[in-house]
């Protein structure tokens, strides 16, 4: 590798990676030089190069600097990110990751809220369309009965915008994506509450969500190969999310009504268990002591020391990382079109909402005798 290749493979290496942002003076070249070990003419032609790639921009007596590293394009520098809530739950998370890695190329958010509200995410797609921007990160709504904004999702992406789904993704369609494994999350939690003895289970879920139905039908796959199915009672659908969440109401319902609870509920999420747990304890059903609860997500929620959730870890903040990173790509190389699936594997994190149902193993008589004794 010639010398002002080096120099030029170190300076785009330190940009890739963040650690020179746009606006921000890269080294003299006297001080190239030096870190190098090279000549004047080394340095100079490394910035010449550089300059034409469009990656620095240099003012004459002050220096040269790092610029924004975009194609030829109409778009505009700002992204359009599209989330069901923005400022609670999981998702402040995940718009800092996006923040984070869009920011260090020169990229503004443009915040939007969808509120799993078909019609009015429909609206901010079409209002992020006529803003042209440069690209769409969004958490998709995928009802029952293929609902969703799919097709409009698509003309956007045929006219040149790059498009994201994150942590949630359209089947069949050709978008590129960021999600956990969802079935496995599932397994995960059913796995969980029958390592602690428990197998009278139930499931409890906003059923016009993909998201949480790909949860419960792991949950329902490795209860299946337990060869202990889930009783149809004992399956509470709902709809709603958020504000509009029929959570509590069919807690109530299910609750009253029941003849006979499970011993655990699996929860489509951490505000789901949340729910289900206040009602419980309206109705004097102790969690874990008469009842085990498993949610997802690992919220702030979860962690909060009354509730101490036991919950499928939601990397929230890498899953934004990884989804603006996936945008870049599509951004700097147009030419390029490509789908990618990026499917993160999930994790558990046990608090105290599951009960063990183990018998304890019995103490042998030898130990006894030598407890009298003492």
């Amino acid at each position: 590798m010639k010398k002002h290749q080096v120099i030029e493979t170190w300076i785009k290496n330190r940009i890739d990676e963040g650690v020179l942002v746009p606006g921000e003076k890269l080294p003299s070249e006297s001080q190239l030089c030096a870190q190098f070990g090279v000549s004047r003419n080394a340095v100079r032609q490394a910035i010449h190069n550089l300059i034409h790639s469009g990656l620095v921009e240099t003012t004459k007596g002050v220096g040269t600097f790092c610029r924004t590293r975009l194609p030829a394009s109409p778009l505009s520098t700002n992204i359009g990110l599209v989330e069901y809530f923005i400022s609670s739950y999981i998702y402040p998370e995940i718009i800092r990751g996006c923040y984070n890695t869009l920011s260090r190329k020169g990229f503004a958010l443009l915040l939007n809220q969808s509120e799993y509200n078909l019609d009015q995410e429909r609206a901010i797609l079409q209002d992020l369309r006529k803003k042209r921007v440069g690209g769409i990160i969004i958490a998709p709504i995928y009802g029952a009965g293929d609902r969703s904004n799919a097709l409009l999702l698509e003309e956007i992406q045929n006219e040149g915008t790059a498009v994201v789904l994150c942590d949630d993704y359209f089947p069949g369609r050709n978008f590129s994506s960021v999600t956990l494994d969802y079935h496995t999350c599932g397994e995960e939690a059913a796995a969980h509450l029958w390592k602690m003895g428990h197998r009278k289970i139930g499931i409890f879920y906003q059923k016009d969500f993909l998201v949480k139905a790909n949860r419960m039908k792991g949950v329902l796959d490795y209860l299946g190969r337990q060869e202990a199915p889930v009783r149809t009672g004992w399956i509470v659908g709902f709809n709603g999310q958020g504000p509009t969440s029929e959570a509590s109401a069919a807690a109530e319902r299910f609750l009253r009504g029941a003849k006979e609870l499970p011993s655990a509920f699996v929860c489509g999420n951490d505000e789901d268990a949340l729910r289900l747990i206040e009602v419980a304890e309206r109705q004097g059903i102790r969690v874990p002591g008469d009842l085990s609860v498993v949610g997802f997500d690992n919220s702030d929620i979860a962690q909060l020391e009354k509730i101490s959730l036991t919950s499928v870890d939601h990397p929230s903040f890498e899953i934004g990382v990884k989804a603006a990173s996936i945008l870049l790509d599509k951004i700097f190389h147009p030419e390029i079109r490509f789908v990618t699936h990026t499917i993160i594997t999930p994790s558990l994190v046990e608090r105290s909402s599951v009960r063990s149902l183990i018998p304890a193993a019995p103490i042998p008589p030898s130990t006894l005798l030598q407890r009298g004794m003492e």
